[in-house]
């Protein structure tokens, strides 16, 4: 199909009513500065910075144009009505055609038309053309690792995620780690999983909340700590920086694997430590499993069993009342690890059963005592 596109008259316009893809105007130049100038298109887009209005001409009156007769770009205009409530210019998107019916999907917004799933429709207008209209078999997705925005997109309509490929993105001349994901012709176009947000539960003196970016320092030094490091054992936490844990932490999240909380303090907002549920894709949904770590400034204050009371109440709760509806919570943990043993045990954990040898530490192997609780109110 090389050189066989026009630009603009090969231009489809796509629309669903609210949301249209057509090709690009003189007209959109000024909304164009705008997108291209805010700071999110700059992190994440390889846009010319500084953004002139030259940049944004050339863009519509030869990069575009360019992508259409070579067949290499088919780039599209995105409209819609922003948050002030106007309809314009609301981003650019296109497919670049790969060879064998495979082309790769790229995307960006303007600020102005974000957070109200237009990224989302346009992403299925431009889906549906290129499956139907190019014979596409499959489309594939990528994004700088931490554009959690455009993971967003491309799960909500129903990307695979395929994990992440070291220095793969090329960005102002440097390689950058890229998540990827992919999506066939006959798959649906809906999430294949949950994305797991936890919600913030809070006590008298703790706040259990999803983790930030200023909370790298602390979790950094609490799994490096020694005494973390001798009870978490050969886990691949140790050793790794503040910002790799929390990212792994929300990828599994947005994966459907987990519920991660960062453990603050009410008052403060200061990290406490880190508490999970994991296992939530096991053979038993109704079951998860707790792990956690606590800086060593909480310790022996009671914060373990406050945090394990606390997501214990809201896995028990039914979802129609806000919870996760879960049967059985359990826990492993060293047998000669007192506080974890303690922590667990005044949260209203039973000690069920023990592994000879079973818990790697830092030192060799210790015993695994497994604690568990079932839900009282629990009904399928």
């Amino acid at each position: 199909m090389a050189g066989t596109f026009s630009f603009p008259h090969d231009v489809p316009t796509l629309t669903d009513g609210d949301v249209t893809l057509r090709a690009h105007r003189l007209s959109d130049v000024d909304e164009m500065m705008v997108q291209c100038r805010d700071p999110e298109s700059i992190r994440w887009t390889t846009v010319p910075t500084p953004f002139e209005r030259a940049n944004a001409v050339s863009y519509i009156k030869e990069i575009v144009p360019g992508g259409w007769h070579t067949n290499r770009d088919l780039g599209f205009a995105v409209e819609a009505e922003h948050a002030d409530g106007q309809r314009k210019f609301s981003g650019s998107m296109s497919l670049r055609p790969m060879d064998d019916g495979a082309a790769e999907i790229a995307f960006g917004l303007h600020p102005g038309a974000r957070g109200r799933g237009v990224a989302r429709r346009a992403v299925n207008l431009l889906l549906d053309w290129g499956f139907n209209q190019l014979n596409l078999d499959v489309v594939v997705w990528y994004a700088n690792v931490d554009n959690w925005a455009s993971w967003r997109v491309a799960w909500a309509t129903g990307f695979s995620f395929h994990g992440t490929v070291e220095s793969f993105l090329n960005q102002r001349g440097e390689r950058r780690d890229a998540w990827c994901g992919s999506l066939r012709a006959a798959e649906p176009r809906e999430p294949r999983h949950e994305w797991h947000v936890a919600p913030t539960l809070s006590s008298d003196r703790l706040r259990l909340r999803p983790f930030r970016p200023e909370d790298a320092p602390r979790i950094e030094e609490a799994v490096n700590d020694e005494r973390t490091k001798e009870f978490v054992g050969t886990a691949p936490v140790i050793g790794q920086s503040g910002e790799t844990f929390i990212r792994r932490q929300l990828e599994a999240d947005a994966k459907g694997e987990r519920y991660n909380w960062c453990i603050a303090d009410r008052a403060t907002d200061q990290l406490l430590g880190h508490i999970q549920l994991f296992g939530l894709s096991g053979l038993d949904k109704t079951a998860a499993e707790l792990g956690y770590v606590v800086h060593r400034d909480a310790r022996g204050k009671g914060v373990l069993t406050e945090a394990l009371t606390l997501v214990t109440e809201w896995a028990f709760r039914r979802k129609e009342e806000g919870g996760m509806g879960g049967r059985r919570l359990f826990l492993g943990t060293a047998g000669t690890n007192k506080a974890s043993r303690h922590a667990a045990e005044k949260a209203g954990y039973v000690h069920i059963g023990t592994h000879p040898e079973a818990f790697p530490t830092a030192t060799g192997f210790d015993d695994e005592v497994v604690y568990h609780q079932l839900n009282p109110l629990w009904t399928e």
